[in-house]
């Protein structure tokens, strides 16, 4: 019994419990994925870091330089002119606009920091999900051999029975196809197996006969929208939206710009030699005086950052449906499991009391291998359930950007 209790799970205790530090996904990425799907990750997060730092800065105007050399014949004398200038025209003031510039640059940061990470648990997620089936499948392919044992067995009875003339050959020839049943449904689970050891391996280097999973526990509602990661990705989108509006308004307002330029010129005119060098300083207060769009171009901007406060409802909607249907299945798994439990309790009465009377020569050998092997098929059924209890909780866990 001590390997059925090791499986427990108690669902009324874990529905309200919320765990604090159990797992966390980014945690787990290099010990699940693949060096290769890890360099990629990696390569995206810095990436988005780069071009997060340039649109932070992006308000900042480059400062030109040129250099120009003319060979003229156009009066009587050859002039050959060289100019060298440096420019600078930058906005200082754009009521508003340099700020939100970098506000929106912010929450662009965090967007793409959610996206990556979304990506990078839904990796994890098929890592983890790929091992659990393994295992469900181990499980599934043991409790079908003990169903073949059975089988065979009952073959046995039947052909004993069938020759002594108690039974017509229906009963035996179904027994047969029954068995035959089983074995092919054995070998359709072994391929399964191969198959998601296949996609094990093309996502992790890691080998799925020595890793061990982090067992998940069930959390609240609340904390699972408060750490949805689709939630705060469109909380973050919608900050963006918002930003990006105040910017289109900020286009049509006054800008004030700093000027400033440093030029050094050289003229030769028949071995004259001209210098002149100077440099200014100086503010330019500029303002768009018509736009045909304008009023389109900020509706437009407004539309969207509405659209983004409704697709925050709309997310949080269904990922609140998505946690009551996993809470409603693993309420209905854990039945499963008790109902598998009394079912092995109720084998384990059966097959003492048969042994008893097997020892006392009342009952056939047969008769307790048959009540055993049925017994391992509920120890199977409840572990097979605890597993399928634990993809269902993987499902949430990886939907959330938290220490959980």
């Amino acid at each position: 019994m001590k390997d059925l209790r090791d499986w427990r799970f108690p669902l009324k205790r874990l529905v309200s419990l919320v765990c604090l530090a159990t797992f966390s996904f980014a945690a787990q990425s290099d010990s699940f994925l693949s060096k290769l799907k890890q360099e990629q990750l990696d390569i995206n997060k810095k990436t988005n870091e780069l071009e997060s730092d340039n649109l932070q800065l992006d308000w900042i105007n480059t400062i030109n330089g040129s250099y120009t050399f003319v060979n003229s014949d156009q009066v009587v004398d050859d002039r050959e002119t060289g100019m060298f200038s440096v420019s600078l025209e930058q906005p200082i003031f754009k009521s508003g606009g340099i700020y939100f510039a970098i506000k929106y640059a912010s929450a662009n940061r965090e967007f793409l920091k959610l996206s990556t990470s979304l990506s990078e648990q839904t990796l994890i997620k098929s890592v983890i999900s790929s091992w659990y089936t393994i295992k469900k499948l181990e499980l599934q392919i043991k409790r079908q051999e003990a169903l073949i044992e059975n089988a065979k067995i009952d073959i046995v009875r039947k052909k004993e029975q069938y020759e002594s003339g108690f039974l017509d050959s229906s009963y035996l020839d179904n027994a047969i196809l029954s068995k035959s049943s089983l074995q092919k449904s054995l070998l359709d689970m072994q391929a399964s197996q191969h198959e998601q050891i296949m996609a094990f391996k093309a996502l992790s280097d890691a080998d799925y006969m020595a890793i061990e999973p982090p067992r998940f526990v069930m959390i609240t509602e609340e904390d699972f929208l408060q750490n949805s990661l689709a939630v705060q990705q469109k909380n973050a989108n919608s900050l963006r939206s918002e930003y990006l509006k105040k910017m289109t308004i900020s286009n049509y307002l006054p800008t004030v710009s700093l000027t400033a330029g440093y030029y050094d010129s050289r003229v030769d005119s028949n071995g004259n030699i001209e210098n002149d060098t100077y440099k200014n300083v100086g503010l330019k207060v500029s303002m768009p005086l018509f736009d045909i769009n304008i009023a389109r171009n900020i509706e437009i901007k407004r539309l969207a950052h509405l659209k983004s406060q409704i697709e925050i409802e709309d997310t949080k909607r269904s990922e609140l449906s998505e946690y009551l249907s996993a809470t409603k299945e693993i309420q209905l798994l854990q039945k499963k499991v008790e109902l598998a439990e009394q079912d092995y309790e109720l084998y384990a009465s059966l097959l003492h009391s048969t042994t008893e009377l097997y020892e006392a020569g009342e009952k056939t050998s047969f008769d307790v291998d048959t009540l055993k092997n049925s017994q391992e098929t509920m120890k199977y059924d409840k572990m097979i359930y605890e597993i399928e209890i634990q993809m269902a909780l993987l499902e949430l866990y990886a939907k959330m950007n938290a220490k959980l």
